[in-house]
């Protein structure tokens, strides 16, 4: 009998992972610094990991039989972690280890769900999809939209909705649905589209409400109202976040002439570390910025963040809060609901953000809300949320560190200092850093209040000696080649 090395040298516990959520309570120290655990799959399944409960920051990582790294989950602080990765047949072990010399107790929640497997086709045998799929109109449908070898958004919103049928999704339609998402890629489903249905079908943490009433996540036995709510919620965008201001339909287009920093205004709400990180972006990788939306046809968009560099993706409309003279409150703010050359990606994205934080990962208030974004945060959240890259935070002043981080192409944002800071500079603010002239050492820096501001000026040229005596931190965003 093989002998497993990296056992040898850790304490174990063994786990039995099912359907059911599960709970097991730990805690680490400095006498006991990490927590082990062992579990095994006899097939490919999905896992669903969280950490929870803790009061100082803990990590989180999915490991192979040779104990090496599969993923992982890293938040600051006494946020929770979390991890969902799909499995094939063998031995994993779980880690949950102390970030530097922190000691918390914590509660690991787990389960799992098999994926069935599919077995392949043959000239003799029922095809595929006959195997997979049993209720007969959705069975039709999935065969029917599958010939060209794609199955697009579109055809996935038919495939949720003919599970209405009888006013109920039963338990063989909810069944089958499990099994699309399961086999999304093999159906040719865009990755966006799987996304948003796999939160439709398999649920979110945003789920729990819908237009400020009880919803839940899909089950056998759920409404044909719920499901309709579900789609309607995750692929066109209806679920608005609350506003004190009137909604309306906006004219306009998603970009103007390309994307461009000088498009950022900040509005009511105090979210610039989010617009920052746009500005940055923009500057510094405009075509991130492009490739954040997907126009769907019908006055919707489908938004792209990342969630610990894994695509995550929310559907916004075009209705935006308007003031009383018919006027944007937050992002782009003043602009006139009805012109036509409005230039709209800065608000849809802030709206995005704002509908993303019900998810409870972007680490705000986790409310469907636009003051839920507006309290303030880190540049480096947004710089991680926005590009999915390598991001610095928090990083020392330093002449040094900081020229070397522009000239490998890091994207930059500051933060400035809460008092003392001159008159021309808000306290407590992201700024975008948007050029560097390396010969005169001077920095040019945006301010997200935007080109129009009349309070404070839009952009500033200061030298190092002036970065030094007004700013606090910078934050960076690194953008591979």
């Amino acid at each position: 009998m093989s002998v497993n090395l990296f056992e040898q040298n850790v304490s174990i516990q063994n786990l039995s992972i099912n359907q059911s959520t599960q709970i097991v309570a730990g805690s680490i120290s400095a006498a006991n610094t990490e927590d082990y655990y062992r579990f095994n799959f006899s097939g490919r399944s999905s896992l669903n990991l969280a950490v929870k409960g803790l009061y100082s920051n803990a990590n989180l990582q999915v490991l192979n039989s040779d104990g090496q790294e599969l993923t992982g989950s890293y938040n600051r602080r006494n946020r929770d972690e979390s991890v969902n990765i799909t499995l094939e047949a063998g031995n994993y072990y779980i880690k949950i280890f102390r970030f530097k010399n922190a000691t918390t107790i914590y509660n690991l929640e787990y389960s799992t769900n098999l994926i069935p497997e599919v077995p392949p086709p043959t000239q003799s045998s029922p095809s595929w999809l006959d195997t997979i799929f049993q209720d007969a109109q959705l069975r039709a449908d999935i065969k029917s939209f599958s010939i060209d070898g794609v199955i697009d958004r579109s055809e996935v919103i038919r495939i949720l909705r003919a599970s209405e049928d009888n006013g109920v999704v039963d338990s063989t339609e909810f069944r089958d649905l499990q099994n699309l998402v399961s086999n999304a890629s093999r159906l040719g489903i865009p990755e966006y589209v799987q996304v948003l249905t796999n939160k439709v079908v398999n649920g979110d943490v945003a789920n729990q409400r819908y237009q400020n009433n009880p919803l839940g996540n899909l089950t056998a036995g759920s409404s044909s109202t719920q499901i309709s709510n579900l789609v309607n919620k995750w692929f066109f965008g209806r679920d608005y976040p609350t506003s004190a201001y009137t909604y309306q339909q906006v004219s306009g287009v998603l970009f103007q002439n390309g994307v461009n920093y000088q498009d950022i205004k900040q509005g009511l709400i105090n979210d610039c570390f989010f617009l920052v990180g746009l500005a940055a972006t923009a500057i510094q990788s405009p075509t991130t910025i492009e490739n954040m939306f997907i126009d769907n046809g019908d006055n919707t968009y489908t938004v792209k963040f990342f969630r610990n560099q894994v695509a995550d993706y929310i559907t916004v409309d075009k209705y935006l809060p308007t003031d009383l003279a018919g006027k944007f409150v937050y992002a782009s703010k003043g602009s006139s609901y009805n012109n036509p050359t409005n230039e709209l990606w800065v608000a849809l994205a802030e709206k995005a953000y704002a509908q993303l934080n019900e998810s409870g990962w972007i680490y705000q208030d986790s409310t469907n809300s636009y003051s839920g974004i507006g309290k303030g945060g880190y540049i480096s959240d947004a710089f991680s949320h926005i590009t999915g890259q390598t991001v610095s935070m928090s990083n020392v002043l330093s002449l040094e560190s900081l020229t070397n981080a522009i000239s490998i192409g890091k994207s930059i944002g500051f933060g400035s200092k809460s008092s003392g800071v001159a008159p021309d500079i808000v306290p407590l603010h992201a700024y975008a850093l948007v050029n560097y002239d390396a010969s005169a050492q001077t920095f040019t820096l945006f301010n997200p209040w935007g080109l129009e501001s009349s309070s404070k000026p839009s952009i500033l040229q200061l030298n190092w000696n002036q970065i030094l005596a007004n700013f606090s931190y910078w934050d960076g965003a690194f953008f591979s080649t």
